[in-house]
C-alpha cells in the first residue's frame, strides 16, 4: 500500500501537482528540520535544505529512466542529508580559505543515516500516540500555521492553543525519550563515547 502511495506522489511530482508537494512538506519537513538542527543548523538552514532537497527530487523524478526502488521518505531524507552535508562542506571550505589551512573532510558515517531514520520513525510513532487534540495542534505548528489560525480551525481560543501546544510538546518529548529504540540508541552512543 505504501509503495502505491509513494508512486502516486511520484506521479504527482511529475505532473507538478500541488497536493503532492504539500504532502511532502507535511510528511517530511519536520524530520529534515530535526536532522539539520541536530547537526548545528538553524530554522532557515532547514528550510533551505528542504527546498533544495525537493528540487533535487524533482530533477531525479523527471528523468525518463527514474524508478523508485526505496521508500519515498528514505529518498527525500537522503537527498536533503546530501544537500546539508554539501552546505557544511562549503562552510568548511570558506573557513579554510580564510585561514589558509586545509581541514580533512569528515568521513561519511553511514550509522548517522540509520540513526536519523530511526529518530524519524520514533518521532512519528510517538506523535501518533498523542491524543487527537495534541496531534491537531502540533500538526498545525509543524505546517507553520499561526496559532490564531490553528485556534480558529479547531474552535479553541488562542490562549488555549498556545498552552496546550506547550503541554503536548512536553508529552511528545517524554514519549520520545522513553521510547525503547531511542533509549537503545542513546545507550549505544554513550558506550561508543566511552571507548
Amino acid at each position: 500500500m505504501e509503495k502505491n502511495n509513494d508512486q502516486h506522489i511520484i506521479d504527482g511530482i511529475r505532473n507538478r501537482d500541488d497536493v503532492a508537494f504539500k504532502y511532502l512538506q507535511v510528511k517530511f519537513q519536520e524530520s529534515i528540520r530535526l536532522m539539520v538542527f541536530e547537526m548545528g543548523g538553524t530554522q532557515e538552514d532547514a528550510k533551505d535544505v528542504f527546498s533544495e532537497g525537493l528540487i533535487a527530487l524533482i530533477r531525479l523524478v523527471d528523468q525518463e529512466d527514474f524508478v523508485l526502488n526505496c521508500k519515498l521518505g528514505t529518498l527525500v531524507y537522503a537527498l536533503c542529508n546530501k544537500k546539508w552535508k554539501q552546505h557544511l562542506e562549503k562552510q568548511i571550505a570558506v573557513r579554510n580559505y580564510h585561514v589558509r589551512k586545509p581541514e580533512p573532510s569528515p568521513e561519511r558515517d553511514f550509522t548517522e543515516d540509520v540513526d536519523q531514520q530511526l529518530y524519524q520513525e520514533i518521532f512519528w510513532e510517538s506523535f501518533r500516540q498523542l491524543d487527537q487534540v495534541c496531534q491537531d495542534i502540533l500538526d498545525g505548528y509543524l505546517k507553520e500555521t499561526s496559532p490564531k489560525d490553528i485556534a480558529a480551525k479547531l474552535g479553541y481560543s488562542y490562549g488555549y492553543v498556545r498552552k496546550r501546544k506547550s503541554m503536548c510538546h512536553s508529552f511528545l518529548m517524554k514519549m520520545i525519550e522513553n521510547h525503547p529504540t531511542f533509549i537503545k540508541i542513546k545507550q549505544t552512543e554513550l558506550t561508543l563515547d566511552m571507548e
